[in-house]
């Protein structure tokens, strides 16, 4: 629970009840490594049960991550056909070059996705156009007349019969498999593409992110680690729809492979996000800005921000504007710095105590009482800055209302 989990109730194969861990791809702590190989890709979700044994109970979390990519592409009509359309095209390329040697023979250079696509008849007749600069075409032209009128007709050797398991070794000579991802290069753009989309966590809903509200309550920001293992199990559900054979799941493969995991996300739920859309999110790794891989906003007030990379620093902050004078939210405002080479940062606040109810006219209309008798504010801050007198472009300085900030930052 520490690390995100909740408990929730399942019901077993067997019919029994009981209740089992779920969390979703964010987690509160680095997620535990799997058991090697942890590359090996999921073929069901009860392949991605972890049984705890000191509880008696098992973790979902992976099994639900494979049955939520499963569903979401069972859902979405135009991924399913593109999945289904590549991987038919492919496997009729990786067949062909298993039937035929001499293209299989080729380097992957001299290749290309015609080869592999069209009909025999077109590669058959490429060559006789080809081999000897025409040569051939003119020797079949000229003999295929005598020979029709002999009723000779052209025979080829037999080939070898094929297995699914000789187009499956094809998949692992060099090029070859880049080489069947244009077999269908349409269809296959829109593959990776969805893919790329549920890495950014895009197809999910907040249950799956939050799977208990009380982890996010209102007027309260969370920072967590997004686990690549989960997004992997997602990844590997969507591509289990209308697998028949082993090569389909070798296929598979070749769409697996694609853009960058999140590594951490930030979660608010606040008033702010509707009322403040302007608010500047600013994340560092030291001193270096990361750029967010994702900014998206659940219902009205919560919004996920996902990060390449995980974060040491977070930052809100109003959006810069023109030039504002005024006091803080406090009472206070910030003393800068007014010679040397650091005019303009900042040395503390002022006044102490806070509250500026001191350096107001008399008679209660809010006015400051900025040079006049009494307790003025422009002696109060020269005697601050221990000079004798601020000049006025030193008391503009002083009096600047910078947008406000808030940082967050790992221990």
């Amino acid at each position: 629970m520490r690390s995100g989990a909740v408990a929730l109730p399942q019901r077993l194969e067997t019919g029994e009840r009981t209740l089992a861990f779920y969390r979703g791809p964010l987690t509160a702590q680095p997620a535990q490594g799997l058991p090697a190989p942890e590359a090996t890709r999921l073929d069901s979700p009860g392949e991605a049960l972890i049984y705890l044994q000191q509880h008696g109970v098992f973790d979902t979390a992976y099994a639900a991550a494979f049955t939520a990519g499963r569903t979401l592409a069972l859902a979405d009509a135009d991924f399913r056909t593109a999945l289904l359309e590549f991987r038919s095209a492919a496997r009729t390329a990786a067949r062909r070059l298993a039937s035929h040697p001499e293209l299989a023979a080729r380097t992957a250079t001299a290749l290309t996705a015609r080869h592999l696509t069209a009909p025999l008849a077109f590669e058959a007749f490429d060559r006789i156009l080809l081999d000897g600069d025409g040569t051939r075409l003119t020797r079949a032209v000229d003999q295929a007349g005598p020979q029709l009128r002999d009723g000779r007709r052209r025979t080829t050797a037999a080939r070898t019969r094929r297995t699914a398991g000789d187009a499956r070794a094809v998949l692992r000579e060099p090029g070859v498999a880049h080489l069947l991802t244009q077999a269908a290069p349409d269809e296959f753009d829109k593959v990776t593409d969805w893919l790329d989309a549920l890495r950014r966590l895009q197809p999910l809903s907040l249950p799956h992110l939050v799977p208990d509200s009380r982890a996010l309550p209102a007027e309260s920001i969370r920072f967590a680690y997004v686990d690549s293992a989960w997004v992997r199990a997602a990844v590997d559900g969507a591509l289990s729809i209308g697998v028949g054979h082993a090569l389909d799941a070798d296929l598979n493969a070749l769409a697996a492979e694609g853009g960058p995991v999140p590594r951490c996300a930030v979660l608010i739920n606040s008033s702010l996000v509707p009322n403040w859309p302007h608010t500047v999110m600013t994340a560092y790794a030291g001193q270096r800005v990361v750029e967010p891989l994702r900014s998206a906003v659940f219902g009205t007030e919560i919004q996920l921000v996902l990060y390449p990379e995980v974060i040491e620093r977070f930052e809100l902050a109003e959006p810069p504007r023109g030039l504002c004078f005024g006091i803080g939210d406090l009472g206070t405002v910030e003393l800068r710095e007014i010679s040397g080479d650091r005019v303009g940062h900042p040395k503390g606040e002022f006044p102490q105590p806070a509250g500026f109810a001191r350096f107001l006219r008399p008679g209660g209309h809010d006015v400051l009482n900025v040079h006049g008798t009494g307790d003025a504010l422009v002696p109060a801050l020269s005697r601050a800055h221990g000079v004798q007198q601020i000049s006025s472009a030193q008391f503009a300085l002083q009096m600047i209302n910078a947008p406000q900030a808030q940082t967050f930052s790992r221990p």
